[in-house]
């Protein structure tokens, strides 16, 4: 929302319905080219959105929206998922059963009482269709009109359609009630990735050009794990969205004209860590350190009225963490993750029906204690301290564990960042090799290695008080400490089975962004090959996408191998990145060159997740659209498990 309305709103101005819808429009999109990616987004993830349970922790998830729904926090029933209910994400206190991930799960509760409202009205199926076909209608028209070609964008777009509307309706089948809770936790998701397309947009136009940030917007959708995980009811996407929003945040924040308006971004940065904690504990927490340590030196004033301003707002995003807490353990700062698991019968029905299962039987420490059943203090207060002390102990102790390797193990970095194959200590029956590398899941991310050059043949900045740092110097500072502390908490216990790309790392894709967007060889080939560049990526994508999947269908590969073949490819394609950023920035040129090699890479990352949605992994539920069903059965030739030798 503009700042004019909201000063206007808050002097108790009246503003018209019209001015209202503007500015919110505004302040989500930021224009209508924003508008466009946001439904580009969505209409790229509905090509393979499937009902689906990817993993066993999603049944978890599934059965904790029902709870909510039902009005309480702790699961009743195992509606989904094994008749115990003992799936990773669940936990045991006082004899009940709870999930995590509830701020997932709120938002996703309003969508599942909008589906089934309306599942009584209409056939939802032919609404989801429906929308999907008008939304490709609206990008058509939209596209022609930015273009300057209104007219055409309009005859194609219907056309397009209403082909794609009734082709699908020829093939509809009714959309199981099953499936509902499950529609709802991946319209969050959904939108989230989709909002990290449109804020990655938004950033990307602030810190530079619109041309930029329209790059940014649409690989953020294409050429990012962000579409592998878009419609995966899992926390990855809405943790790349609180980061991206926050580093938008705060360079608005330095970059505004007024301390008004940057007292507000800035109070508005510390907002998201809530939204982060809501959703991981330590996510939020190393944003808030992150947000933090470059906010306090940096801020135009630290008066005591501006701090109070940003602790409040602080505290406010974090009432719905503690609240949450302190319902479930009795202790508003440990998160479910921290209690003890469930692994045991109290849901299934030869214990529901003898009474609920007791949490003494488990073993298990009641609630209001730490993990392990040990006291966290005699007070409240007490208590609040340890849980603090031993949270700050605990990540310490990650840091140091995850750095640690860098001597001690450096073959475990090489397998996160460079090439991962088959991992050494699990059965052939676990590793189906479906792990990609950092450098595999987004190739692009190779010219970061242009950096060292880049700051070799600049001058060192002059040195200046950090409240003098100019907005792009202090969003450079966060976005490098906030990668170091995910790194810090995450390389420890990587690299793991079912990381896929390493989905750990998630918000890491997004930052790597803006880094690209910083290097001015990159930008050069925005600015100046734009048509090349995207003519590239979607060639790359198209073509791409029908050699894979001949590649699949000729070798009759299973799921590992045809993972890791695509893993060799973007590992080339890496490399030949690379070695493009750094000829460009030591001997500025070869921006034809530039479009050719970061089409290719964004492309081959487009190819595998079109291709990887269709074809690569089991489809045991239902398309929202029939036409990818019937797409899948033509082209599914892979199988989960097999032999397989490594690459």
């Amino acid at each position: 929302m503009s700042e004019g309305v909201i000063d206007r709103l808050l002097a108790g101005e009246r503003v018209s319905v019209a001015t209202l819808r503007t500015a919110v429009f505004r302040g989500v999109f930021g224009d209508r080219v924003g508008a466009l990616i946001g439904l580009a987004a969505l209409v790229w993830f509905g090509l393979s959105w499937e009902l689906n349970f990817f993993s066993s922790d999603q049944y978890a998830f599934a059965n904790t929206l029902v709870a909510v729904l039902d009005g309480h926090l702790f699961i009743a029933e195992a509606v989904y998922g094994p008749p115990s209910g003992s799936t990773p994400g669940t936990y045991l206190v006082d004899g009940r059963v709870y999930g995590r991930n509830y701020a997932i799960v709120v938002v996703s509760a309003l969508w599942l009482v909008l589906y089934r409202l309306l599942a009584v009205l209409l056939d939802l199926r032919v609404l989801l269709v429906g929308l999907w076909s008008l939304a490709v209608a609206g990008l058509s028209y939209g596209v022609g009109s930015v273009l300057g070609r209104r007219r055409a964008g309009v005859l194609l777009g219907t056309g397009l359609g209403v082909a794609l509307f009734v082709g699908n309706l020829a093939v509809a089948t009714p959309l199981p009630a099953r499936w509902l809770p499950m529609l709802a936790l991946q319209t969050t998701t959904a939108l989230a990735a989709a909002a990290v397309a449109v804020v990655a947009y938004r950033l990307g136009t602030a810190v530079s050009t619109r041309r930029v940030g329209v790059a940014m917007g649409v690989v953020a959708a294409v050429g990012t794990p962000v579409g592998f995980w878009a419609t995966i009811p899992k926390r990855h996407s809405v943790s790349a969205l609180v980061v991206v929003l926050a580093m938008y945040t705060l360079y608005r924040s330095r970059a505004a004209t007024s301390h008004r308006h940057a007292r507000r971004f800035r109070a508005l940065t510390y907002a998201w860590v809530g939204a982060a904690a809501w959703v991981h504990a330590a996510e939020g927490l190393i944003l808030l350190l992150a947000v933090a340590a470059v906010d306090l030196p940096t801020a135009r004033s630290n008066r005591p009225r501006d701090l109070a301003v940003v602790g409040a707002t602080l505290f406010a995003s974090l009432l719905p963490f503690f609240l949450t807490n302190w319902l479930i353990a009795g202790n508003p700062v440990e998160p479910p993750r921290l209690l003890p698991s469930y692994d045991g019968d109290v849901l299934s029905p030869a214990a529901t029906d003898g009474g609920t299962g007791t949490q003494q039987a488990t073993g298990d420490a009641p609630a209001g204690s730490g993990a392990g059943g040990e006291s966290t203090g005699d007070t409240p207060i007490g208590g609040l301290v340890a849980a603090l002390a031993g949270i700050g102990q605990r990540l310490l102790g990650l840091v140091i564990g995850s750095y640690g390797l860098f001597l001690t193990d450096p073959g475990r970095i090489v397998a996160v960042f460079a090439r991962t194959g088959y991992l050494d200590g699990l059965t052939a029956s676990e590793d189906a090799a479906i792990n990609l590398s950092v450098l595999a899941s987004m190739p692009l991310l190779g010219a970061l290695v242009a950096a060292p050059a880049l700051a070799a043949k600049r001058q060192l900045p002059a040195l200046q008080s950090p409240r003098e740092w100019s907005p792009i110097r202090v969003l450079d500072a966060f976005s490098v400490g906030y990668v170091v502390l995910l790194l810090g908490i995450s390389l420890g216990s990587l690299p793991v089975h079912h990381m896929f790309t390493v989905r750990y790392l998630h918000p890491l894709y997004v930052v790597g962004l803006y880094w690209l967007a910083r290097l001015p060889a990159v930008r050069r080939v925005v600015e100046s090959q734009g048509r090349a560049l995207a003519a590239a990526t979607a060639g790359t994508a198209l073509a791409g996408a029908g050699v894979y999947l001949g590649v699949i269908a000729a070798a009759d590969l299973v799921l590992g191998e045809s993972v890791q073949v695509y893993a060799l490819w973007a590992l080339t394609v890496a490399v030949a990145v690379l070695a493009w950023a750094v000829l460009a920035t030591v001997r500025p040129g070869f921006d034809r060159a530039g479009a050719v090699v970061l089409g290719v890479a964004a492309g081959s990352m487009a190819a595998y997740l079109l291709v990887g949605g269709l074809s690569l992994f089991p489809v045991t539920g239902e398309f929202v659209l029939p036409l990818s069903r019937i797409l899948v059965d033509a082209v599914h030739y892979t199988r989960l498990y097999g032999s397989s030798p490594p690459f």
